[in-house]
Protein backbone atom coordinates (compact mmCIF):
# COMPACT_ATOMS: atom_id res chain seq x y z
CA UNK A 1 0.00 0.00 0.00
CA UNK A 2 1.83 3.51 -1.35
CA UNK A 3 0.65 6.63 0.32
CA UNK A 4 1.22 10.20 0.10
CA UNK A 5 0.01 13.73 -0.54
CA UNK A 6 2.54 14.28 -3.31
CA UNK A 7 3.50 13.55 -6.81
CA UNK A 8 5.69 10.03 -7.41
CA UNK A 9 6.23 6.52 -9.08
CA UNK A 10 7.13 5.09 -6.21
CA UNK A 11 3.74 2.68 -6.50
CA UNK A 12 5.16 1.69 -10.15
CA UNK A 13 9.05 1.25 -8.91
CA UNK A 14 7.75 -1.28 -6.13
CA UNK A 15 5.66 -3.36 -8.78
CA UNK A 16 8.35 -3.59 -11.26
CA UNK A 17 10.75 -5.07 -8.31
CA UNK A 18 7.65 -7.24 -7.75
CA UNK A 19 7.68 -9.64 -11.35
CA UNK A 20 4.15 -11.01 -11.57
CA UNK A 21 2.72 -8.64 -8.92
CA UNK A 22 -0.74 -6.68 -10.20
CA UNK A 23 -0.68 -2.26 -10.32
CA UNK A 24 -3.92 -1.18 -8.51
CA UNK A 25 -4.41 2.53 -8.30
CA UNK A 26 -7.63 4.44 -7.27
CA UNK A 27 -8.39 7.82 -8.68
CA UNK A 28 -10.88 9.89 -6.61
CA UNK A 29 -13.19 12.46 -8.57
CA UNK A 30 -16.61 14.37 -7.04
CA UNK A 31 -19.18 11.50 -7.69
CA UNK A 32 -16.54 8.63 -8.47
CA UNK A 33 -13.36 6.57 -8.06
CA UNK A 34 -11.11 5.39 -11.26
CA UNK A 35 -9.83 2.23 -10.21
CA UNK A 36 -6.82 1.57 -12.39
CA UNK A 37 -5.72 -1.99 -12.80
CA UNK A 38 -2.34 -2.79 -14.80
CA UNK A 39 -3.38 -0.01 -16.73
CA UNK A 40 -7.06 -0.21 -17.42
CA UNK A 41 -9.39 2.03 -16.01
CA UNK A 42 -12.92 1.33 -14.67
CA UNK A 43 -15.30 3.54 -13.04
CA UNK A 44 -16.82 2.94 -9.43
CA UNK A 45 -19.97 4.73 -8.56
CA UNK A 46 -18.89 7.04 -5.09
CA UNK A 47 -20.60 5.15 -1.63
CA UNK A 48 -22.24 7.09 0.46
CA UNK A 49 -19.82 9.96 -0.16
CA UNK A 50 -16.93 8.61 1.29
CA UNK A 51 -13.85 7.87 -1.09
CA UNK A 52 -12.10 5.36 1.94
CA UNK A 53 -15.35 3.17 2.13
CA UNK A 54 -15.93 3.47 -1.84
CA UNK A 55 -11.83 2.40 -2.49
CA UNK A 56 -12.60 -0.17 0.40
CA UNK A 57 -15.47 -1.77 -0.75
CA UNK A 58 -13.84 -2.02 -4.54
CA UNK A 59 -10.97 -4.16 -3.02
CA UNK A 60 -12.90 -6.88 -0.85
CA UNK A 61 -14.12 -7.27 -4.29
CA UNK A 62 -11.28 -6.58 -6.59
CA UNK A 63 -8.60 -8.49 -4.20
CA UNK A 64 -10.48 -12.11 -4.05
CA UNK A 65 -9.72 -12.19 -8.03
CA UNK A 66 -6.16 -11.69 -7.57
CA UNK A 67 -5.80 -14.56 -4.76
CA UNK A 68 -2.24 -15.83 -4.84
CA UNK A 69 -0.71 -12.61 -6.28
CA UNK A 70 0.88 -9.19 -4.65
CA UNK A 71 -1.08 -6.57 -5.06
CA UNK A 72 0.84 -2.75 -5.28
CA UNK A 73 -2.06 -0.50 -4.84
CA UNK A 74 -1.63 2.92 -5.10
CA UNK A 75 -3.33 5.23 -2.91
CA UNK A 76 -5.13 8.28 -4.15
CA UNK A 77 -2.97 11.47 -2.58
CA UNK A 78 -6.05 12.24 -0.01
CA UNK A 79 -6.38 8.60 1.16
CA UNK A 80 -5.05 7.38 4.63
CA UNK A 81 -4.13 3.89 4.92
CA UNK A 82 -5.35 2.78 8.07
CA UNK A 83 -9.26 4.35 6.89
CA UNK A 84 -8.47 1.88 3.76
CA UNK A 85 -7.27 -1.04 5.69
CA UNK A 86 -9.04 -0.84 8.26
CA UNK A 87 -11.86 -4.13 7.76
CA UNK A 88 -10.69 -4.82 4.73
CA UNK A 89 -9.72 -8.33 5.91
CA UNK A 90 -6.55 -8.84 3.69
CA UNK A 91 -2.80 -9.00 5.06
CA UNK A 92 -1.16 -5.41 4.27
CA UNK A 93 2.45 -6.50 3.96
CA UNK A 94 4.04 -3.26 4.06
CA UNK A 95 2.74 -0.05 3.94
CA UNK A 96 4.91 2.81 1.91
CA UNK A 97 4.61 6.51 2.77
CA UNK A 98 6.32 9.45 0.08
CA UNK A 99 6.10 12.59 1.23
CA UNK A 100 8.43 15.96 0.03
CA UNK A 101 11.03 16.26 2.73
CA UNK A 102 11.32 19.88 2.31
CA UNK A 103 7.81 20.93 2.75
CA UNK A 104 6.38 17.84 4.75
CA UNK A 105 7.10 19.48 8.61
CA UNK A 106 5.28 22.98 7.61
CA UNK A 107 2.25 20.69 6.16
CA UNK A 108 2.35 18.93 9.50
CA UNK A 109 2.03 22.07 11.60
CA UNK A 110 -0.29 24.39 9.50
CA UNK A 111 -4.07 25.25 9.59
CA UNK A 112 -4.69 24.84 5.35
CA UNK A 113 -7.77 23.42 5.14
CA UNK A 114 -8.33 20.34 2.87
CA UNK A 115 -10.66 21.69 -0.39
CA UNK A 116 -12.16 18.15 -0.86
CA UNK A 117 -13.61 17.46 2.62
CA UNK A 118 -13.44 18.91 6.78
CA UNK A 119 -9.94 17.21 7.20
CA UNK A 120 -6.82 19.83 7.08
CA UNK A 121 -3.59 19.04 5.38
CA UNK A 122 -1.91 18.29 8.45
CA UNK A 123 -4.62 15.70 9.57
CA UNK A 124 -3.88 13.70 6.00
CA UNK A 125 -0.27 13.79 5.89
CA UNK A 126 0.30 12.91 9.48
CA UNK A 127 -1.89 10.31 9.33
CA UNK A 128 -0.21 9.24 6.27
CA UNK A 129 3.15 9.25 7.92
CA UNK A 130 2.62 7.29 11.09
CA UNK A 131 0.83 4.50 9.60
CA UNK A 132 4.05 3.99 7.56
CA UNK A 133 6.82 1.18 7.76
CA UNK A 134 8.73 2.25 5.19
CA UNK A 135 9.12 6.36 4.36
CA UNK A 136 10.41 7.64 1.05
CA UNK A 137 11.83 10.90 1.53
CA UNK A 138 11.67 13.23 -1.84
CA UNK A 139 14.28 15.38 -1.42
CA UNK A 140 16.43 16.86 1.85
CA UNK A 141 15.08 17.22 5.06
CA UNK A 142 16.38 18.80 8.22
CA UNK A 143 17.36 17.83 11.62
CA UNK A 144 14.03 18.63 12.91
CA UNK A 145 12.18 17.12 10.18
CA UNK A 146 13.98 13.79 11.50
CA UNK A 147 13.41 13.94 14.53
CA UNK A 148 9.29 14.51 14.63
CA UNK A 149 9.21 11.60 12.29
CA UNK A 150 11.62 9.31 14.87
CA UNK A 151 8.66 9.69 17.00
CA UNK A 152 5.53 9.90 14.77
CA UNK A 153 6.84 6.70 13.13
CA UNK A 154 9.18 5.10 15.57
CA UNK A 155 10.76 1.95 13.79
CA UNK A 156 9.45 2.70 10.16
CA UNK A 157 12.39 2.44 7.36
CA UNK A 158 13.90 5.15 5.73
CA UNK A 159 14.68 5.67 1.75
CA UNK A 160 14.50 7.07 -1.10
CA UNK A 161 12.32 6.72 -4.11
CA UNK A 162 15.84 5.45 -5.63
CA UNK A 163 16.44 3.00 -3.06
CA UNK A 164 12.56 2.40 -1.57
CA UNK A 165 11.96 -1.44 -0.78
CA UNK A 166 9.10 -2.74 0.45
CA UNK A 167 8.78 -4.24 4.13
CA UNK A 168 7.23 -4.77 7.29
CA UNK A 169 7.81 -2.72 10.24
CA UNK A 170 8.81 -3.88 12.98
CA UNK A 171 8.47 -1.13 15.07
CA UNK A 172 9.25 -0.26 19.13
CA UNK A 173 6.09 0.07 21.18
CA UNK A 174 7.79 3.61 22.89
CA UNK A 175 8.43 6.90 21.13
CA UNK A 176 11.17 8.39 22.00
CA UNK A 177 10.97 10.97 25.24
CA UNK A 178 13.87 12.88 25.33
CA UNK A 179 14.20 16.32 23.57
CA UNK A 180 15.76 16.22 20.23
CA UNK A 181 16.74 19.29 17.83
CA UNK A 182 13.82 21.09 19.47
CA UNK A 183 11.15 18.23 19.09
CA UNK A 184 9.99 17.35 22.44
CA UNK A 185 7.10 14.78 24.12
CA UNK A 186 4.85 15.74 26.27
CA UNK A 187 3.42 12.78 28.36
CA UNK A 188 0.47 14.52 31.16
CA UNK A 189 -1.35 11.78 33.15
CA UNK A 190 -3.76 12.59 35.87
CA UNK A 191 -6.39 10.72 38.29
CA UNK A 192 -8.85 13.03 38.62
CA UNK A 193 -11.22 14.25 35.76
CA UNK A 194 -10.99 17.71 33.99
CA UNK A 195 -13.78 20.91 34.60
CA UNK A 196 -15.34 20.72 31.22
CA UNK A 197 -15.09 24.20 30.46
CA UNK A 198 -11.51 24.86 31.82
CA UNK A 199 -10.41 21.64 29.16
CA UNK A 200 -11.53 23.70 26.43
CA UNK A 201 -9.34 26.52 27.54
CA UNK A 202 -6.14 23.96 27.99
CA UNK A 203 -7.07 22.40 24.50
CA UNK A 204 -5.68 25.49 22.56
CA UNK A 205 -2.60 24.33 23.68
CA UNK A 206 -2.41 21.96 21.13
CA UNK A 207 -3.58 24.13 18.68
CA UNK A 208 -1.14 26.65 19.05
CA UNK A 209 1.09 25.79 15.88
CA UNK A 210 3.94 24.45 17.30
CA UNK A 211 1.92 20.58 18.36
CA UNK A 212 2.72 18.15 15.29
CA UNK A 213 0.48 15.30 16.26
CA UNK A 214 -1.52 14.55 20.05
CA UNK A 215 -3.11 11.99 20.80
CA UNK A 216 -5.42 11.22 24.56
CA UNK A 217 -8.31 9.41 26.60
CA UNK A 218 -10.02 11.98 28.38
CA UNK A 219 -12.00 11.61 31.69
CA UNK A 220 -13.82 14.83 31.94
CA UNK A 221 -16.15 15.50 35.14
CA UNK A 222 -20.02 16.01 33.12
CA UNK A 223 -18.79 12.58 31.47
CA UNK A 224 -18.53 10.38 34.11
CA UNK A 225 -18.91 6.91 32.80
CA UNK A 226 -16.99 7.57 28.82
CA UNK A 227 -13.86 8.10 27.96
CA UNK A 228 -13.32 10.67 25.60
CA UNK A 229 -10.88 10.15 22.86
CA UNK A 230 -8.81 13.25 21.79
CA UNK A 231 -6.74 13.54 18.53
CA UNK A 232 -4.94 16.81 17.20
CA UNK A 233 -2.75 17.11 14.11
CA UNK A 234 -1.19 20.74 13.15
CA UNK A 235 -4.34 23.10 14.07
CA UNK A 236 -6.98 20.63 13.34
CA UNK A 237 -8.11 18.50 15.97
CA UNK A 238 -10.62 16.15 16.73
CA UNK A 239 -12.66 14.54 20.24
CA UNK A 240 -15.33 11.97 20.65
CA UNK A 241 -16.57 9.60 22.31
CA UNK A 242 -14.10 6.50 22.96
CA UNK A 243 -16.34 3.80 24.46
CA UNK A 244 -16.58 3.29 28.44
CA UNK A 245 -14.38 4.65 30.91
CA UNK A 246 -11.76 1.90 32.02
CA UNK A 247 -10.81 3.40 34.55
CA UNK A 248 -9.97 7.16 36.69
CA UNK A 249 -7.06 8.08 34.62
CA UNK A 250 -6.14 10.52 31.65
CA UNK A 251 -3.59 10.67 29.64
CA UNK A 252 -2.32 12.69 26.91
CA UNK A 253 1.11 12.36 24.27
CA UNK A 254 1.74 15.14 22.17
CA UNK A 255 5.20 15.38 19.76
CA UNK A 256 5.90 18.72 20.03
CA UNK A 257 8.37 21.84 18.68
CA UNK A 258 7.43 24.11 21.28
CA UNK A 259 8.13 23.57 25.09
CA UNK A 260 6.30 20.55 26.58
CA UNK A 261 5.98 22.26 29.93
CA UNK A 262 3.57 24.68 27.86
CA UNK A 263 0.79 21.64 27.19
CA UNK A 264 1.44 19.89 30.71
CA UNK A 265 0.81 23.07 32.63
CA UNK A 266 -2.60 24.15 30.60
CA UNK A 267 -4.15 20.77 31.32
CA UNK A 268 -2.95 20.89 35.47
CA UNK A 269 -5.13 23.72 35.30
CA UNK A 270 -7.84 22.67 33.60
CA UNK A 271 -7.86 19.52 36.54
CA UNK A 272 -10.66 19.56 39.10
CA UNK A 273 -9.77 21.01 42.38
CA UNK A 274 -9.84 19.67 45.29
CA UNK A 275 -13.01 21.51 46.70
CA UNK A 276 -14.30 21.11 43.54
CA UNK A 277 -13.84 17.02 43.71
CA UNK A 278 -15.79 17.59 47.00
CA UNK A 279 -18.54 18.96 45.81
CA UNK A 280 -18.90 16.17 42.49
CA UNK A 281 -18.45 13.55 45.11
CA UNK A 282 -21.34 14.96 47.63
CA UNK A 283 -23.72 15.48 44.63
CA UNK A 284 -23.36 12.07 43.26
CA UNK A 285 -23.89 10.87 47.11
CA UNK A 286 -26.73 12.70 46.96
CA UNK A 287 -28.17 11.21 43.41
CA UNK A 288 -27.37 7.96 45.19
Amino acid sequence: MVAGLVDHDVAVRVWRDRPGSVLVRHVAAETSVTRWVDGVATEVGLLHGCVSCTVREDLRELLSTFAGHTVVLHLDPLLEPDAVRRKLGVDVECVITVLDAATWLDDALSDASMTSDRRTVAQVVVAQAEAADVLVLQGDADERTLAVLDRLAPGAHRCTPETVVARRGKRPRMMPLAPECGVSTAVFTADRPFHPARLNDALDSLLSGTVVRSRGRLWVADEPDVALHLESAGCGMHVGEGGPRGGKTTQIVAITLGEPDVITDAFAGALLTDDELSFVDSIRKLAI
